[in-house]
């Protein structure tokens, strides 16, 4: 039995390919920046609500959007002549929603900033808490002669492997 549904994979693979009718590889480029907008929309109350779970789930959904954002730049910009005949209105709209993009982006970079600071300060905690258990379940040892020692200043390695 063959079936015409695409894998997850042939999704991801895609490229957006704009009209070769200069307005209305605009307009893609405007529904394009506007699916990539209401992630970052998404993605950004997920981050200040810290919902991890939220955050991670969209993660495959925005790197698609933001490929076929980078793919549709790209495009615009090898067109630049063609687009500069586009009606004014249609290109003026599409530099206004650049712009609150750009800002929209920013908003998104220092959330997403914020996250790792606070992921990184928890994961510092966690290693000085351990290292402060390890150092209290060894404080004495005996040396070679038999004789007790206090090992409170004995180094404690802690880094971590993050192999998988």
């Amino acid at each position: 039995m063959t079936t015409h549904a695409k894998t997850e994979e042939q999704v991801a693979q895609e490229t957006l390919v704009l009209s070769q009718h200069p307005s209305k590889a605009m307009q893609q480029m405007m529904d394009t920046i506007d699916v990539l907008r209401h992630i970052y929309i998404r993605e950004t109350d997920a981050l200040s609500n810290a919902d991890t779970k939220t955050f991670l789930s969209m993660q495959d959904e925005k790197m698609k959007a933001a490929r076929n954002y980078q793919d549709g730049i790209q495009q615009m910009l090898i067109r630049k002549n063609e687009m500069r005949k586009v009606d004014p209105t249609l290109r003026q709209k599409l530099e206004n929603m650049q712009r609150d993009f750009s800002a929209l982006a920013k908003k998104n970079a220092d959330a997403l900033g914020r996250m790792d600071r606070s992921v990184e300060r928890l994961g510092n905690t966690i290693r000085r808490a351990a290292k402060q258990e390890a150092q209290k379940q060894r404080s004495f040892s005996y040396d070679a002669t038999g004789t007790m020692r206090n090992t409170e200043n004995k180094t404690v390695s802690t880094g971590v492997s993050e192999t998988a």
